[in-house]
C-alpha cells in the first residue's frame, strides 16, 4: 500500500472508532449531544473514507492506463466519460458507430480507438487520424458553481453527415484535471497521433 492510502485508512479507522467511543461515553441520556457526536464523527469519517476510495480508484485507473500503454508502445490512453451531449454528437457524426462510455480511448498514428476500460474485448475505431481535425479544452461549472470541470473537445472532419465536435470528460495519469492538465493531455494526444492533427 502507498503512504497516502495507509494514512487515509488509518484516519478513517481512528475517526470511526473515536466516534463510537464518544457515542458510548455520551450515552443515550443526552440525546442532543449523542446526535451531535454521531453527526460530526460520521461526517469526518465519511470524508476520510471518500478520500480513500477516490485515491485508490485514481491509482488503479492510472496503473491500468500505464499497463495498456506499456502493452501498446506509441499509443497514449485516456479514460473517457460522456458529457450530456457526447452520444448525440457521435451519433450525428457517424450514426452507425456504437461506443459505450466509460471507456479507454487510445490515440496512435492510426487514429482514435475506444477500448473497454475493464476486462477484455476488442477496440472500436472511432476516427482515423485524417478525420481528427483538432482539439480544444472546455469547462462546465460544477454544481456549486465555484469551479469548472474541464474536458476535451475533439473536432472530427466531415463525413456523410458533416463535421462535428465531440465533448468528453477525460482522465489520465495526471493528478489534477484542471485546464492546464487538459492542455497537457491534448499535447500528448497530438504527439501520439504523429505530431499534429492535420493529415
Amino acid at each position: 500500500m502507498r503512504p497516502s492510502t495507509i494514512l487515509l485508512t488509518v484516519l478513517t479507522s481512528v475517526f470511526g472508532a473515536a466516534t463510537l467511543v464518544l457515542a458510548v461515553l455520551v450515552g443515550t441520556g443526552d440525546t442532543q449531544a449523542l446526535l451531535q457526536v454521531l453527526r460530526l464523527g460520521g461526517l469526518v469519517t465519511t470524508g476520510f473514507a471518500a478520500g480513500l476510495v477516490i485515491t485508490v480508484t485514481n491509482r488503479r485507473r492510472r496503473e491500468r492506463l500505464q499497463r495498456k500503454s506499456d502493452a501498446s508502445p506509441g499509443t497514449f490512453f485516456v479514460n473517457a466519460h460522456p458529457t450530456g451531449s457526447t452520444y448525440d454528437e457521435l451519433d450525428a457524426w457517424r450514426p452507425d458507430l456504437r461506443v459505450w462510455f466509460p471507456c479507454d480511448l487510445g490515440f496512435d498514428r492510426s487514429g482514435m480507438t475506444a477500448w473497454p476500460d475493464e476486462g477484455g474485448g476488442g477496440g472500436v475505431l472511432i476516427a482515423t487520424r485524417q478525420e481528427i481535425s483538432g482539439f480544444d479544452v472546455f469547462g462546465d461549472p460544477t454544481p456549486l458553481g465555484s469551479t469548472n470541470r474541464w474536458g476535451i473537445a475533439i473536432s472530427l472532419a466531415r463525413r456523410e453527415t458533416g463535421p462535428t465536435t465531440v465533448h468528453l470528460w477525460t482522465l489520465d495519469e495526471q493528478q489534477n484535471h484542471d485546464e492546464y492538465a487538459m492542455r497537457r493531455t491534448i499535447a500528448r494526444i497530438e504527439t501520439a497521433l504523429g505530431g499534429g492533427t492535420t493529415p
